[in-house]
Parts: structure tokens; C-alpha cells; sequence
């Protein structure tokens, strides 16, 4: 969400899944990249997460909560409602993924988002890319007529109605040259996962510096 980090007042970024495991082995997706102890690499990610930010200016805040590639014991939403609230102030507006694919702890922090919009929150969705675009883009948003696009654009609504979203319209954000070049800088740290990522997205047009944020109003 480059819109949202470059723009105007207080952007506190917070990492739910930043926990590192007991060290000594290595998890499936960390093997994948090239990773021999989690615990390490997790370490790495964190290092990385925070010069990522450090290009738009911004910190971030990492919790302790594990990653579902270490098969954590039971983390339950409302812990995770708990942990955020103590850092959150209620007024302030909240962005968390919309789960558009099939990825277990962007689920989990959508489903926090839904309780805390349900506590009257104001909380907006974003695509979560890579993953919400493995299937490439909606036409509705890059113009594009594809054969793929009106699936993946049901999938998307889909997904949405599980969370109350009937009528989804968002708001598209498109980014120009200089916007998508700051991006790709920032993306760029993320040196440990941009090559396991890109062995299953690479082909979509605009990986990692994805161009077009599509954001939905929760609350």
C-alpha cells in the first residue's frame, strides 16, 4: 500500500506474524528459500521488513505471533484483537489484508479486522498481492479483457461477502513511474522471499512493484 505509506499524517505499520520459532530446523517455505534455521531467517526478515519501510520513511512494529508455516500451537483471533488493541488507538483508521487468496495468516489478520470493525474500528481491505492476483488481474482494474479476468474478478467478490462486502466497489489506486520506482525499491529488501514468490508470481505483470492498490471500505 505505497498510497497509503506515502501519504499525508501517522502511518504505524504492525506485522502481526513476526515471531521467530525455537531455533535448530527449517520450515517448508523457508527451505524454499534457501533458509537452514527459521529462527535465523526470521531474523533476516524482520532486518529486511525494516529497510523496506526505512525507503518510505516509516518504522514498523513486529509482534511475536508465529508464522502458520511453523504450525504454531492455537493463536487465537481475539489474543491477536487483545495484543493490537494496546497499540491502536480506536479512532485511528486501520488497513489489513483482504485474504483475496489462499494464504492462511492473511485470513487470520482479516478476520482481527473484522472484529475490530465490528467494535465500531474504521478499517479498510486492501489486495493482498502477490496472491490475490495469482490467477492475474479482474478486468475492471487494468483495463485488460482476458479470458481470465471475470473468475478472478468472482473470486474476489466472493471473498468479500464473507466478510458482509456485498456491493465491493473499492477505491484503485494507480501508480505512476516515479510511485511504481519507489515501490520496487522498497520491495527489493525483501531479499530472502522475492525469489521463492517469483517462482510462482513472477509472470503476473507488475512483480513484486505491483501497480495498481485496490483498497475496500469494512467501516
Amino acid at each position: 500500500c505505497l498510497h497509503v505509506l506515502c501519504g499525508p499524517g501517522d502511518v504505524q505499520v504492525i506485522n502481526v506474524f513476526a515471531g521467530s520459532p525455537p531455533p535448530g530446523a527449517a520450515s517448508w517455505w523457508d527451505r524454499e528459500t534457501g533458509a537452514t534455521d527459521s529462527a535465523t531467517r526470521m531474523a533476516e526478515r524482520r532486518a529486511e521488513d525494516l529497510e523496506a519501510f526505512a525507503v518510505v520513511g516509516r518504522s514498523a512494529v513486529h509482534l511475536d505471533f508465529l508464522d502458520a508455516q511453523y504450525e504454531p500451537p492455537e493463536q487465537s483471533v481475539s489474543d491477536i484483537v487483545s495484543r493490537l488493541r494496546e497499540l491502536i488507538d480506536p479512532e485511528a483508521l486501520v488497513y489489513a489484508p483482504a485474504a483475496l487468496g489462499d494464504h492462511p495468516d492473511h485470513e487470520r489478520v482479516r478476520a482481527v479486522a473484522v472484529e475490530l470493525a465490528a467494535a465500531r474500528q474504521p478499517v479498510r481491505l486492501y489486495a493482498d498481492h502477490p496472491h490475490a492476483v495469482r490467477c492475474g488481474w479482474p478486468a475492471w482494474v487494468n483495463g485488460y479483457q482476458a479470458g481470465s479476468g471475470e473468475g478472478v474478478a468472482e473470486q474476489w467478490d466472493q471473498r468479500l461477502r464473507e466478510v458482509g462486502l456485498t456491493e465491493p466497489r473499492p477505491a484503485v489506486h494507480h501508480l505512476d513511474e516515479v510511485e511504481r520506482e519507489r515501490k520496487l525499491r522498497a520491495v527489493s529488501a525483501y531479499r530472502t522471499q522475492i525469489p521463492g514468490l517469483a517462482s510462482t508470481f513472477g509472470d503476473i505483470e507488475g512483480f513484486p512493484a505491483f501497480p495498481h492498490e485496490i483498497v475496500w471500505a469494512l467501516s
